[in-house]
């Protein structure tokens, strides 16, 4: 059997992504399909494990036993990463505990973090950037995902919770929010808000189509302040060495990625840490944190040696 193969998983708040990821970074076998397709009875663990039992079975046939799994969440997560806590975008995922029912039911160890940590690691090795005291990665999708990164590894917080940058308060904001709290960031500055204009302003584009055919209007270059002040607020807290910027939003068509870079200078403090920031716009690759996972599985795997 050929164990030099970590599965990576990536689970959204609509597809649900997985692929064996080699030593070298390279990913195989990458699926991508919709998270309907895999949890639908009720029992998300239950459909969780039968996945990627089934997913298993087809490397097993093929002479490969992965050396371990790594599956990224957009939830919250205990410190110790055994257990999804919350997902804001995913109402079925809550108080699951993920690693001791995959690890008993696979027979091989089971990492979970953040999906935007696994994002994180991937585009710092793609983009070749160098250990640094602060890294941050700032994805803007359904939601707002944040991941920080303090002398080479991911900053959790007391209870495991840090970087939900998607939920700090905006005032006046009466909006209901995914996490249970109301008048967050995310409901303003994340794909969801485009989603709304395209149900109540503009009912006849679609989404990937708003910048495109309607960028120069107020709301939307409104939207992209928001953006913009939700970045600034936590380099303005964090002051690090690079900002990285992703996700579905940033690398929507027409998206006015300029226009964005300029309102978050005019965002930051003056004069530092707004007179040298390192900005770095990542792509959105298909397979970017399932293999994410896999230097998370593999980094974890080398501390415990």
């Amino acid at each position: 059997m050929d164990h030099s193969y970590v599965i990576g998983i990536d689970i959204g708040g609509t597809n649900f992504r997985i692929g064996t990821v080699d030593e070298d970074g390279r990913s195989e076998h990458f699926r991508k399909v919709r998270v309907k397709e895999v949890f639908f009875s009720g029992d998300p663990l239950k459909d969780l494990m039968e996945y990627v039992r089934e997913y298993c079975k087809m490397l097993e046939d093929e002479g490969k036993m992965p050396e371990a799994a790594a599956i990224g969440f957009p939830a919250t997560l205990d410190r110790e990463r055994k257990v999804v806590l919350q997902a804001p975008n995913v109402a079925f995922m809550e108080n699951l505990p993920v690693v001791d029912v995959l690890e008993e039911a696979l027979g091989i160890p089971v990492m979970i973090e953040r999906d935007v940590s696994m994002a994180l690691l991937y585009d710092k090795k793609k983009y070749h950037l160098p250990s640094s005291e602060v890294l941050v990665g700032c994805y803007f999708g359904t939601g707002i995902g944040n991941a920080i990164m303090v002398d080479g590894r991911i900053l959790l917080g007391k209870n495991g919770t840090a970087g939900e940058l998607g939920h700090i308060p905006v005032d006046g904001s009466s909006l209901l929010c995914g996490c249970g709290n109301v008048g967050c960031m995310e409901n303003l500055a994340g794909g969801k808000y485009l989603e709304y204009l395209c149900r109540e302003v503009y009912p006849d584009t679609k989404v990937e189509d708003l910048f495109l055919r309607f960028g120069n209007d107020p709301l939307l270059k409104q939207f992209v302040d928001r953006m913009a002040m939700t970045v600034a607020t936590e380099i303005n807290i964090l002051n690090p060495d690079y900002v990285l910027i992703g996700g579905g939003v940033p690398n929507m068509k027409g998206f006015p990625q300029d226009e964005l870079t300029k309102r978050i200078h005019l965002r930051t403090r003056k004069p530092y840490p707004e007179e040298d920031l390192q900005l770095l716009y990542t792509e959105d690759d298909e397979d970017k944190a399932v293999i994410g996972a896999a230097f998370y599985a593999r980094e974890r795997i080398r501390r415990n040696e």
